[in-house]
Order: C-alpha cells, then sequence, then structure tokens
C-alpha cells in the first residue's frame, strides 16, 4: 500500500512539475507589460540600416542578432565589419542564422573568420532535407538586441533588398524598436533559440581539402583536388576580404548616417503604456507535429496571439489593416472571415501583386484565394503595384527603377493598438517557421506611425473589387507590367502550388 502510495504522490508531482515547468517556458516565448516602454516606427529601408549600424556602435556589453537570411552582400559586410569592431572593444556579439540551403550564405568560412575577431556564429535546423517536415521548420525570426535593453525588431533580413540597395528588386518593409523591460524577454528567447538542440556550432576551422580524399590508387583524381584546393583557397580569401575597408561600403554608410538618419528621425519615438511579445517555441521537430493540439499549446504561440488581440481590440467603427507579402488561407485569416460576417467589422489588407512579389507560387494560390473575401461587406484588398516608394530616398537612380514589393507584417487593430513582427499570413508562419512580433495598446501616435505609412503604399496600390479584380484596369491584375517569362511561369505553377498550398 505504501509503495502504491509513494507511486500516486510521485506521479502527481511529476504531473505538477510539468505543468509549471510549462507554465515558465511560456514567459520567453510570450509576455505582457504594463509598465511604459519608449519604441519608434522605422517604415525606410535606408533608415533601419542606420538604426541597425547605431545601435551596434551604441552596444557597450552585448550584441545579439538573429536573422532568416544573412547574406554576405552590401548590407550584410557593413554590419559583420560594425560587428567585429563592437567585439574589439569588448562587447559580446552572437549571430545566429537559420541554416536552409536555398538562402544560407553566412556559412563556415565567414564562420571562422568572424571567429578569429571575436563574433560567434551558430546556426539554425540544418536537418537534411530528407527529413521533411522538421527541414520545413525554419527560424524566421528578425531581432537584434543591444546590451539586453534595447531591440530591433520586424520584417527585414540582412541583405541589400531590404535596406533599399538593390538595383533589381527591394523589399518595402517595417521595424519597430523598444526599450523597456520587455526586451529582457525577447534577449532570453533569444538564447533558448541558441542554446537549442536544432541549433549548430560551427567547426572552429574550415579544413583545405585532404589529398587522401582523392586518393583511388591509379585512379587518383589531381585535376579534381586542385581544383577543390583553389576552391578551398578562394573562399577563405573571400571571407578575409568581407572584413576589409571597402570604398563603396564607405559611401553608402555615409548616405546611411545622413539621409538614413533623417528619415530614421522623422517618426519620433513616443511611449507606449502596454507593450506584449510573442514568439514561437524553438526545436519543434516530425514527432511534435503528430499531436496537433499539444504542438499548438506547446510551440505556437504567436497565431494565438494575433488572434486574441484581433478578438479583443476589434472595434465596429473602427478599421483594422493587415500589411503583409502574402494572403492565404490559414488559422488567422478564419479569424478574419469570423469578425466581418459575426462582428461587422471593417477590415483592410495590403499586399503584392503578381508584379511586385517575387513568390510567384504565392502569386497563384492568393488570386483564388482572396476572392473568398472580396464579395464580404466591409473587407478591402490592395495589391501594390510594384512601383518606386514614395517615403524614401535613394541612392541612385537605378535603385529607384528596381521593382518593389511589400514584405511588411504588421496589424493595426484600432487606432491606438498595432502590431509589427516576421508573420506572413500564410501556412508558413501560421504552422511550421518559428516568428515573433511585438504588440503596443494606447498609443495613437505609434499606431499613426504604422497606419499613415499603409494608407501612403495603398495609395500606389490596385484596389480590388468585389470579384478580386482590379478597379482601375481592365485586365487582370496578375497580368499588369509583367514580362512574358513571368506571366508563363505563373500559369505553369498554378496548378502544382495549389496541390502544395498547405506548404506555402
Amino acid at each position: 500500500m505504501k509503495y502504491w502510495s509513494f507511486l500516486i504522490l510521485f506521479i502527481i508531482g511529476g504531473m505538477a512539475l510539468a505543468v509549471l515547468s510549462d507554465e515558465n517556458d511560456v514567459e520567453p516565448y510570450r509576455k505582457y507589460s504594463n509598465q511604459k516602454h519608449e519604441m519608434r516606427i522605422i517604415n525606410s529601408g535606408m533608415a533601419s540600416l542606420y538604426a541597425r549600424v547605431d545601435m551596434i556602435r551604441r552596444a557597450e556589453k552585448s550584441i545579439d542578432l538573429e536573422s532568416y537570411i544573412f547574406n554576405t552582400d552590401t548590407s550584410g559586410k557593413i554590419i559583420l565589419k560594425e560587428l567585429v569592431a563592437a567585439a574589439k572593444r569588448g562587447v559580446k556579439v552572437r549571430i545566429l542564422v537559420d541554416k536552409f540551403f536555398g538562402v544560407f550564405k553566412l556559412d563556415e568560412y565567414y564562420a571562422q573568420e568572424l571567429k578569429k575577431h571575436g563574433v560567434d556564429v551558430r546556426y539554425y535546423n540544418a536537418t537534411s532535407i530528407f527529413r521533411f517536415s522538421t527541414f520545413q521548420s525554419r527560424n524566421h525570426r528578425k531581432l537584434m538586441v543591444r546590451d539586453g535593453k534595447e531591440a530591433i525588431t520586424g520584417g527585414r533580413n540582412i541583405a541589400d533588398e531590404y535596406f533599399d540597395l538593390s538595383d533589381k528588386f527591394n523589399f518595402l518593409d517595417r521595424d519597430a524598436t523598444v526599450e523597456g523591460e520587455i526586451v529582457e524577454t525577447m534577449n532570453e528567447s533569444f538564447n533558448r533559440f541558441w542554446d537549442s538542440s536544432l541549433t549548430e556550432i560551427p567547426s572552429g576551422k574550415v579544413d583545405p581539402p585532404a589529398k587522401w580524399h582523392y586518393d583511388r590508387g591509379e585512379n587518383f583524381d589531381s585535376f579534381s583536388y586542385e581544383h577543390d584546393l583553389r576552391q578551398h583557397e578562394r573562399r577563405v580569401k573571400e571571407a578575409e576580404l568581407s572584413l576589409a575597408p571597402n570604398e563603396e561600403h564607405n559611401k553608402i554608410l555615409k548616405f546611411a548616417e545622413e539621409e538614413g538618419k533623417k528619415m530614421l528621425l522623422s517618426n519620433d519615438k513616443h511611449d507606449c503604456p502596454e507593450v506584449a511579445f510573442a514568439s514561437d517555441k524553438e526545436g519543434a521537430g516530425f514527432f511534435e507535429r503528430l499531436k496537433p493540439k499539444k504542438y499548438d499549446l506547446k510551440y505556437r504561440h504567436l497565431r494565438r496571439e494575433i488572434t486574441n488581440w484581433m478578438e479583443d481590440k476589434a472595434q465596429p467603427d473602427e478599421e483594422m489593416i493587415f500589411d503583409t507579402p502574402y494572403f492565404l488561407h490559414n488559422s488567422v485569416s478564419d479569424k478574419i472571415s469570423q469578425l466581418l460576417e459575426q462582428r461587422r467589422s471593417k477590415i483592410s489588407v495590403m499586399t503584392n501583386s503578381l508584379a511586385s512579389t517575387d513568390a510567384i507560387p504565392v502569386a497563384t494560390v492568393f488570386s483564388d484565394t482572396i476572392r473568398r473575401f472580396t464579395p464580404l461587406k466591409n473587407f478591402k484588398a490592395f495589391v501594390y503595384k510594384g512601383h518606386p516608394p514614395k517615403e524614401t530616398n535613394f541612392m541612385n537612380e537605378s535603385i529607384e527603377e528596381a521593382s518593389w514589393g511589400t514584405h511588411s507584417k504588421s496589424v493595426v487593430f484600432n487606432d491606438e493598438s498595432f502590431m509589427v513582427g516576421s508573420f506572413n499570413l500564410d501556412n508558413r508562419s501560421s504552422f511550421y517557421n518559428t516568428e515573433l512580433s511585438i504588440f503596443c495598446s494606447g498609443s495613437e501616435e505609434l499606431t499613426n506611425d504604422v497606419k499613415d505609412n499603409i494608407k501612403l503604399r495603398m495609395s500606389e496600390s490596385h484596389g480590388l473589387d468585389t470579384n478580386g479584380d482590379v478597379e482601375d484596369e481592365c485586365e487582370d491584375f496578375n497580368q499588369q507590367g509583367l514580362s512574358p517569362f513571368k506571366k508563363a511561369l505563373y500559369w505553369l505553377l498554378k496548378i502544382p502550388s495549389h496541390l502544395m498550398q498547405s506548404f506555402l
């Protein structure tokens, strides 16, 4: 009897401990604060580049940077050199990058070179493509934290097209800076990803190809060996040169320090009386997703937070606005439909046309998805034309003449509440990728900085009528200003994209 009593107490105690552990696990991923936080909205890419450089230069103890994409192009090298300079003055610098083969650039050669200068690099989810479900779970978060006191987050990755520097295609995006107690929680969420079982520490040294790897007796291929050796030496040199002084980088940096700073300061900092932070939990794999309810409760914090804010903040007499590069059927769009039908809320969506997107498969599905919503009363959709924006200054004409598309991930819930983060209205953000967002309530000034910019971008967009067609053109919006190749690809991918839309 004593044995069974002990066993029952042990089981109950274990269950209680598990519950407490789950509760403790929530805080780094979901936190609400009614203390005032100072925030600023950043709409310009060049302003956002300056904000990051300025934040790195003001760091005294630590800089933690997390990004889905970290390209080794001009903007990437500018930021790397600033991080190295911070490390040299004693700042602890950590970079966490997703290791998705399609976008991965900051590889082990760069990690090796950065390590020499005191910068630590880690990679999230290097899982083989053959482990399909775990492979799908990418770290899509974008975050930089200074000294555990100030953070910047939003939709921007580290690449030229996010900072108004590409002469081919650029993204309209949005970031927010935040200072206050919630930054500690944001930083702790970074630590969880940094220490995750899915995170890989690069090997300390990238070795040249060893001759014995090619030793096949009489079949030794000296040509292949010499080729691989040259490739290795080229990559080592390339990583070294990325941190070397560069006149072109200095020109861009000067433009950011002058024009970028002006654009940054065009939006003032304001106090937000109620702030929330939400992030999905790291580490989910195939077996966790086999139990959808448990997976949702343990790992998918952000989508629940968004729908909760939609439920709490929606007002019949105030417009709710979604600014998203993709608008596909998912749990958040289901909530939009409910609010339209049950509460008669007024909802507007700003997204991409085929002319303004780099994701053609998504565009093929969107054109059908949006037609489920356009007939609904109080719903209005806008698709960006792909023209250069009115909100920013360009370094040169070639950048201004590039194609442009929206990449912002923002929601205006009412006249004084909004969200800025990395969450797209698609299945990948809703179910697979880890995402994060910062929420603010009680500040009309900050909300207007978001809302006014979205309205400005809407003025450069096509409005869609109740049939889902553009109002100001006879031709279907998917055919506006497109090359024959893009048109052909659109129709070629239409059926496969619809069959695979749960993964888009």
